[in-house]
């Protein structure tokens, strides 16, 4: 009993945030999970509307509920990043014109004049974390970057008056910060060609 006292202390002083990243993914999913309520009580439940933050919610919920102890689920997870990208993604270079005017009614606070640039950047951000994610390569890394990509988009969004709770992007942020305390390498590239050791090499593990 206390040689099992000992290693789980020792997991979570290897992990210093799982916690802090765990209550954020509780908050977000309370938050998001107010909306869902109030949206099917004030217009109904519309499939097409509320499918992708249903979906992103269960997912990130099974997370937060097994505490991100199964590497099944927190692959899960990281599918779950990359596919939210993915969709994004999704027919975006038929017309990239449009995205940049959506991207400038989510940036209605910065300089319009920037907005292109910043279209551009975050397509080239989304289009390396989407792959990473999904293949598993610097999984820590990758999910705090799409911690830190999706956080600022959902905030933007905020900012500016538009609902992020449409796609749950809190919940993906939250949840891919928790993904980086956590082993979410099960079939990754990581798991091949890393070893147990290196692969906790990130900016929020320490040894």
């Amino acid at each position: 009993v206390e040689m099992r006292m000992t290693i789980t202390k020792e997991r979570e002083e290897r992990h210093p945030y799982r916690m802090p990243a765990l209550m954020a993914l509780v908050v977000a999913l309370a938050a998001q999970t107010v909306w869902t309520v109030w949206q099917v009580m004030t217009v109904g439940f519309a499939f097409g509307v509320l499918w992708r933050p249903l979906a992103f919610t269960t997912v990130f919920l099974l997370v937060a509920v097994t505490r991100g102890s199964v590497r099944f689920i927190n692959a899960l997870g990281r599918v779950t990043i990359a596919s939210a990208f993915l969709l994004a993604l999704w027919n975006r270079f038929d017309d990239f014109s449009r995205f940049v005017r959506y991207a400038g009614q989510v940036l209605l606070f910065m300089p319009s004049n920037a907005v292109p640039l910043l279209a551009v950047i975050a397509t080239v951000c989304e289009v390396g974390l989407c792959l990473a994610m999904f293949f598993g390569f610097k999984t820590r890394w990758a999910s705090v970057g799409s911690a830190i990509l999706l956080f600022m988009f959902a905030t933007s969004m905020v900012i500016s008056r538009l609902s992020q709770s449409d796609w749950a992007v809190y919940v993906l942020a939250a949840g891919a910060f928790t993904l980086a305390t956590v082993d979410a390498t099960l079939l990754s590239i990581d798991s091949i060609v890393l070893s147990k050791e290196e692969s906790w090499n990130s900016p929020v593990a320490t040894h």
